[in-house]
């Protein structure tokens, strides 16, 4: 049995003191990115159906505000899009979710492009964006500066192809503000594992640690960028997603997921130089994330994309 001081408190708070605690599920970034910003588990007892509990690693503090976390998880358990909040206590770094049954598994990519999938996800989203704004609203090109910022303390080592990368990356954040921008409450994460897969290829949205107001065209850009890197697949995801194949979206959607890109890339290489957890692979999957970011962004339609926004 694992003992968390942490979360004993918020056990308590919804009535399972003394509950059994499985072994916490091991955080891995590479090849699946999973249970990396926290330390997941559940927790089981006699006559109660189990709980799911998340306690945020220190390392993931600067990225992570566990309030706004809080908030978005709660609105999307209250749509039906995501596993229901019980308690939190962000002081502490502790949520506590319904836990899904044996039935449910992590999604992964050939899993999540089967056409019924894909549009229960792509439903799934467009059913967040219904929800009442959320207190966190910095953009993914906002991020990008932060994490360049926290980018710059010793120790962080960053390969010359950043640079390339995040001034590309501006470039787009002008293009896309001049244009003009809808802001929505927006799961912004294209993680596959973020999605868990059920019954009847229904889907539910985990983990809103980076959920915020943004651009519906970003969440498809994540989409996009996880899953169909083929432009012709794409526009497919978008007509389900928006009732047409439009190429201004899937334009926008494209430069949003290289940015996306960029964002967790920079993620990698911070937590790389400073987390004590040396067993995760942060290193190999910022320098994955930073590739696909550049083959957009070094692709023959990035000139393109950027005057079609």
């Amino acid at each position: 049995m694992q003992n968390d001081e942490a979360i004993l408190p918020a056990l308590a708070a919804i009535g399972l003191s003394g509950a059994a605690l499985s072994p916490s599920i091991g955080g891995i970034v590479s090849p699946i990115h999973r249970a990396v910003e926290n330390t997941c588990l559940f927790a089981t007892a006699p006559g109660r159906p189990p709980v799911f509990i998340k306690h945020r690693h220190d390392d993931m503090a600067d990225f992570i505000a566990l309030d706004r976390v809080a908030e978005a998880s709660r609105k999307a358990g209250e749509l039906g899009i995501a596993p229901r909040l019980l308690h939190a206590d962000p002081t502490r770094g502790v949520l506590v979710f319904d836990a899904l049954g044996e039935e449910w598994a992590w999604g992964r990519a050939d899993v999540l492009r089967r056409p019924a999938v894909l549009e229960n996800l792509l439903a799934a989203k467009r059913r967040f964006q219904e929800a009442e704004p959320l207190a966190e609203d910095r953009s993914v090109f906002d991020l990008v500066a932060a994490y360049r910022r926290l980018a710059e303390a010793p120790g962080v080592i960053l390969p010359a192809p950043v640079r390339t990368v995040a001034a590309a990356v501006e470039r787009i954040g002008a293009a896309i503000a001049a244009a003009g921008v809808d802001r929505v409450a927006c799961h912004a994460d294209g993680v596959s594992s973020n999605v868990m897969v059920g019954p009847q290829d229904a889907v539910r949205l985990v983990d809103f640690e980076w959920a915020r107001q943004a651009d519906p065209a970003h969440d498809l850009g994540t989409v996009l960028a996880e899953l169909l890197p083929f432009d012709g697949e794409a526009l497919l995801a978008i007509e389900i997603a928006t009732g047409k194949p439009d190429g201004q979206i899937l334009a926008r959607a494209r430069l949003y997921g290289a940015a996306d890109d960029l964002m967790w890339a920079l993620w990698g290489f911070i937590s790389a130089a400073r987390s004590p957890r040396k067993h995760v692979e942060f290193f190999k999957y910022a320098e994955w994330r930073l590739l696909r970011a550049r083959t957009v962004i070094e692709g023959p339609r990035f000139e393109t994309w950027l005057k079609q926004v």
